[in-house]
């Protein structure tokens, strides 16, 4: 679960999410790259989220230029016993002189503009990294490292059985046996 931004310099549509489709779902789809006038580049597209498709492109009040668009809203888990959102969309990089969207919930980093350098997304969280505007002086940035959380069953009745918590305290506490 990843969000993933494509660009495409075409004004075609964003990258397909989930595919080949598998239950559960393993992102979304990213958000269209707009159009805009004879010399518009036009932003890109938003990256799709865990629980939401990204946002695309759109056209910046009074210019021929498009922002970015949002990135898609991640996917809210309490494996770990509270709940936390990850995996949340990248922001596209906006066109010259407009600004790049928002970070989708869930860690996706800022797109960049052309006041702003784009944002990683966030440590642990599996969130996309911030676009690039079209400008070249304020490049793409990396994605935000995931997390594996192991959730076991509690074993009480039987013998012999270790869960991963007592192997963890018999090792900090030099008491292996």
């Amino acid at each position: 679960m990843f969000g993933i931004l494509e660009l495409y310099l075409d004004g075609s549509g964003g990258g397909a999410g989930n595919t080949p489709p598998v239950s559960p779902s393993q992102g979304n789809t990213g958000g269209n790259r707009g159009g805009g006038g004879a010399n518009a580049l036009g932003g890109g597209g938003g990256g799709g989220g865990a629980g939401a498709v990204g946002g695309n492109s759109r056209a910046l009040d009074g210019t021929n230029s498009k922002e970015g668009g949002n990135g898609g809203a991640g996917t809210a888990s309490s494996i770990s016993g509270s709940s936390v959102t990850r995996a949340g969309g990248a922001g596209g990089g906006g066109d010259i002189g407009a600004p790049g969207g928002d970070g989708g919930s869930g860690g996706g980093g800022n797109g960049s503009g052309p006041n702003h350098a784009s944002s990683a997304g966030t440590a642990n969280t599996g969130g996309g990294g911030g676009g690039a505007g079209t400008n070249g002086s304020n490049p793409a940035s990396a994605g935000g490292s995931g997390v594996v959380i192991i959730k076991e069953p509690a074993f009480t009745t039987a013998s012999s059985v270790w869960d991963i918590r007592t192997v963890f305290r018999q090792i900090v506490e030099d008491d292996w046996v």
